[in-house]
C-alpha cells in the first residue's frame, strides 16, 4: 500500500545536468549569466528557461515561492545537488545600502509554499557547512555580503507600516522566495543558499529603488564567484565563459 506521505507524482524534467546549479530568480540576472556562460544545451521548464551540461545548469527566472520551488524540484530530479539562488530583496534596514549583496542566514516564512515541505516550521536556515563554504568563496573574491535575516512574503504590495514596524527590528530585508527555497531544499536533501541584491528600500517614507547601473555593477562584481561555483560541478573542468 502506498504511503499517504508520498507525492502522487514526481517531476520529470526531461534532461540531466551536473550537480551545481545557478537559479537566477530575476530576468536581468538570467540574461546576464546566459550571455557570460556557455552552457550549450537548453530547454524550457514551465515559464522558465534552463541551460545545462554535464557540469551544471543555469535556470530562471522564477517570481515567487511556488514557481521557484517548482524549478527546484525539477532541477533536483535532473541531477542538481548544490544550489545558489540569485535574486532581489528590499531593504527594511535604512543602513543596508542599495545595490549591496545580502546573504540570508535565516528566513521567516509569510508565504504559503514552505508549509507543504516542513509544516511545523516557520523559520528556515541554510545548511551551515554549505553556508560557510559560500561565505569563504565570496570572500576570496573580495565580497563581504551582509549576513542577517530575511522575511519572505507572497504579497509585495501589501507591505504597510504595520508590516515594517513588526519586521524591521527582526530582519533586514524582505523577498518572495528564500524561505520556501530553504524549506524545499531541506526536505529534498540538497544544499542551497540564496544570494540577494538589494534592489530597493521600503520604510515609512515609501519606496526607493536602486538605479539599474548599480545593480549591474553588483552583478559584474559577483560574476567571478558565480562562475567558480559552477566550475566545481563536474569532472571535465569548467564551462566555457564568454568574454
Amino acid at each position: 500500500m502506498r504511503s499517504s506521505s508520498l507525492p502522487l507524482f514526481l517531476p520529470r524534467p526531461g534532461f540531466k545536468c551536473g550537480p551545481r546549479v545557478l537559479l537566477a530568480l530575476t530576468l536581468p540576472e538570467l540574461r546576464f549569466l546566459q550571455k557570460k556562460l556557455s552552457l550549450a544545451q537548453k530547454g524550457q521548464l514551465f515559464l522558465s528557461r534552463v541551460f545545462f551540461n554535464e557540469k551544471g545548469a543555469l535556470c530562471g527566472p522564477a517570481l515567487g515561492a511556488p514557481q521557484a520551488v517548482m524549478l527546484l524540484e525539477n532541477l533536483v530530479a535532473a541531477g542538481g545537488k548544490h544550489f545558489w539562488a540569485l535574486g532581489w530583496a528590499g531593504a527594511l534596514n535604512p543602513d543596508l545600502p542599495l545595490g549591496s549583496l545580502f546573504l540570508p542566514e535565516k528566513s521567516y516564512s509569510l508565504e504559503g509554499t514552505s508549509r507543504h515541505y516542513l509544516p511545523r516550521r516557520r523559520v528556515f536556515q541554510p545548511d551551515p557547512e554549505f553556508f560557510l563554504e559560500t561565505q569563504e568563496l565570496l570572500k576570496s573574491y573580495g565580497l563581504k555580503p551582509r549576513c542577517a535575516g530575511v522575511v519572505s512574503t507572497d504579497a509585495p504590495y501589501r507591505e504597510d507600516y504595520l508590516f515594517w514596524e513588526r519586521w524591521s527590528p527582526r530582519v533586514q530585508a524582505v523577498d518572495m522566495e528564500t524561505s520556501a527555497l530553504l524549506a524545499a531544499a531541506a526536505a529534498l536533501g540538497v544544499k542551497l543558499v540564496v544570494l540577494l541584491i538589494i534592489s530597493d528600500r521600503i520604510g515609512p517614507s515609501g519606496r526607493k529603488k536602486a538605479p539599474s547601473s548599480l545593480l549591474q555593477q553588483t552583478r559584474r562584481q559577483l560574476f567571478p564567484a558565480l562562475s567558480t561555483f559552477l566550475e566545481r560541478g563536474g569532472p571535465e573542468g569548467p564551462p566555457s565563459i564568454r568574454t
